[in-house]
């Protein structure tokens, strides 16, 4: 399910931000692809850009797509697992969370340059 989203790191040491859309989605995590390749357990922002959904994941690995080293694919886990996603009718085997209880709110988080390639593992 690809799901465009708005990614900030939230580690002033691993400066990463941009709109980023997701290849595979669960109740656990997602993966996606990225300019670049960020460091395992670089925690980031993620905020669904078709609603106000906000949440938190960690970089679980990052993989080159090819062999230029221009796309990245990247694992994230979610640190709340649920439907954070709105799937309609996710697989039985998916966290039973209300959608309540994801914040909706903005944590407070400065706003980085995503260009440099300090974080490869």
């Amino acid at each position: 399910m690809a799901v465009p989203l708005f990614a900030r790191s939230l580690d002033p040491l691993a400066t990463f931000y941009g709109r980023v859309h997701t290849l595979q989605v669960s109740s656990h995590g997602c993966v996606l692809h990225a300019p670049r390749p960020l460091k395992r357990g670089t925690e980031l922002r993620l905020d669904v850009l078709s609603s106000n959904r906000t949440t938190t994941a960690r970089v679980i690995h990052s993989d080159p797509t090819g062999t230029h080293l221009k796309t990245w694919t990247v694992a994230l886990e979610l640190d709340k697992p649920a439907n954070f996603w709105g799937v309609q009718s996710p697989p039985s085997n998916w966290l039973e969370i209300s959608e309540q209880s994801w914040s909706r709110e903005s944590p407070s988080s400065g706003s980085v340059r995503g260009t440099d390639r300090e974080n490869q593992q």
